[in-house]
């Protein structure tokens, strides 16, 4: 059920895809665009930033944690590896990259790294 406050979200995320994509065909750039019809920089970039989010969420290439965290991502030599028994399977891509998916893993998170990697 739709609360009042995800309704009046929707609205203005309707409201700004039409705002971004009038800046968008028009050809200028942001800073000009908005002076020129009185908007806020800040707010123009907010919001492109939420559509931007919610479109990944909803295409499923982006995971909600609700707060940013960094992780070392590190390259490994495939024959120096020692898979941990709850590795199932291992994607090497190029002799350089590699995943591994271990017993257990989400569903959803190996089809949105599957896509990744086609990309």
């Amino acid at each position: 059920m739709a609360t009042m406050k995800s309704v009046q979200h929707e609205m203005l995320v309707e409201k700004w895809r039409k705002v971004i994509a009038e800046r968008m065909q028009s050809g200028m750039s942001v800073r000009p665009w908005c002076k020129e019809r009185g908007i806020s920089e800040g707010q123009y970039y907010y919001w492109l930033k939420v559509i931007r989010e919610e479109s990944l969420i909803k295409a499923g290439t982006l995971a909600v944690t609700g707060s940013t965290q960094f992780a070392e991502v590190k390259q490994f030599e495939p024959q120096k590896s020692m898979h941990s028994p709850r590795v199932c399977a291992v994607i090497q891509m190029d002799n350089d990259m590699a995943v591994e998916i271990c017993n257990g893993a989400d569903p959803d998170t190996i089809e949105a790294i599957l896509k990744i990697l086609k990309r």
